[in-house]
């Protein structure tokens, strides 16, 4: 990837964030990045095609940096430190986070024009994958799988959903309340022991085959 194109990556997802995708203008994004117009369409064909560029592009980079934090953590391999490392990643990532909760100042009715799933990031803690850490014994063997897939979806999107409507001056940091829910996964659903380094080469095989589906064209 060209330096160029890193550039108006950048600018495009502060861009987006601040002030939504339907406001800002090929022109604006070109401005920030310090080229001209002709140099952007060098790049990206549309707005739109950037738009899908930067969803590759943050998603590919989140997963990078979470393996990075997993890696490096001896523990990391257990759900719980899974859920912690990719939630502090997510929340240092505006861009991503205004996917996950489908933020329509910063989509721009892109939802609605491309499909429900075509720009939401995907489950990433799937059923499969909480099934191997389970033979691994990494999860406790009463815990349904898909379940706790859902549960642990819902537990990523929720606080993120309810940080706007319930935000109080004195309200805990947002990262506290992962941290809580963290405690809570430990508590109810992880096992015990297990197999920590088989958990950590789950998720780097998961973040390998993740990114790899992201290189592939989108459907039209």
């Amino acid at each position: 990837m060209s330096s160029r194109r890193d550039t108006l990556l950048a600018v495009a997802a502060d861009l987006f964030v601040r002030y939504g995708f339907r406001r800002t203008s090929v022109e604006d994004m070109a401005r920030a990045a310090g080229v001209s117009k002709g140099a952007f369409y060098l790049e990206f064909p549309s707005k739109d095609a950037l738009f899908e560029a930067l969803v590759r592009h943050e998603v590919s980079t989140y997963l990078a940096a979470a393996r990075l934090r997993i890696e490096a953590d001896p523990e990391g391999g257990r759900l719980s430190r899974i859920y912690h490392h990719c939630i502090a990643e997510l929340l240092d990532r505006d861009f991503l986070r205004a996917l996950y909760r489908g933020d329509e100042h910063v989509l721009g009715g892109l939802l609605q024009r491309g499909g429900p799933d075509r720009y939401r990031p995907r489950v990433l803690l799937g059923g499969q994958f909480l099934a191997r850490l389970q033979r691994a014994g990494l999860v406790r063997d009463a815990v349904d799988p898909d379940t706790l897939s859902h549960t642990l979806s819902v537990l990523t999107v929720g606080p993120l959903l309810a940080e706007p409507l319930l935000h109080a001056d004195d309200a805990p940091p947002l990262g506290a309340t992962f941290e809580a829910l963290s405690a809570m996964i430990t508590t109810c659903h992880e096992a015990p022991g297990g197999d920590v380094e088989e958990g950590r080469r789950a998720f780097v095989e998961l973040v390998e085959a993740m990114t790899a589906a992201l290189a592939e064209p989108l459907p039209q």
